[in-house]
């Protein structure tokens, strides 16, 4: 069973079963997100993880956002992307707003997204968006980012935590 919903200038858009899509998203205008929005956008999909979605992989750059997710299921099926990105951005919007006394929109109306063909292609999305801070020269290293956030095997969906130094090096 594959969702089918309106998205990215009212195309339709499928949405298939049980694949983890990567999803990038921007600031409006390309805002520069300031540290405590930076928190909060961390904390927003965090929060989402285990509810509508199960997270993989998040790294929250200065004025856009990675996402590696899988939806979660609901009555109807799997639950929408679309849903899913409308919560995210809806409330990081409004507590933005709210914390920095930023006053409009923080989100472009639109996301892309893709699914994976393979969980494979998983370490390799996890991979660029890593090192996605390294190549706007933020960091010298991904381990250097505090707004990354990568699911831990070891633990399950509690254990996720900052990027291991070792592992996702450029």
């Amino acid at each position: 069973m594959q969702r089918q919903y309106n998205y990215r200038r009212k195309l339709p858009h499928l949405q298939p079963d049980n694949k983890i899509f990567f999803i990038a998203f921007s600031t409006s205008r390309r805002w520069i997100l300031p540290d405590l929005a930076r928190d909060i956008v961390m904390e927003t999909c965090l929060r989402g993880d285990g509810h509508r979605f199960e997270l993989h992989a998040l790294v929250v750059m200065p004025d856009h956002v990675h996402l590696a997710l899988t939806p979660r299921w609901d009555e109807r099926g799997p639950v929408g992307i679309q849903g899913i990105m409308q919560e995210i951005k809806s409330v990081s919007a409004h507590r933005i707003n709210k914390e920095t006394g930023h006053f409009g929109h923080i989100w472009q109306e639109e996301s892309f997204d893709r699914a994976l063909r393979r969980e494979e292609d998983l370490v390799a999305k996890i991979q660029y968006m890593v090192n996605n801070p390294v190549r706007a020269g933020l960091v010298g290293t991904p381990a250097e980012y505090r707004w990354i956030w990568i699911e831990s095997s070891e633990s399950g969906r509690t254990g996720g935590a900052p990027v291991p130094p070792s592992r996702w090096a450029v």
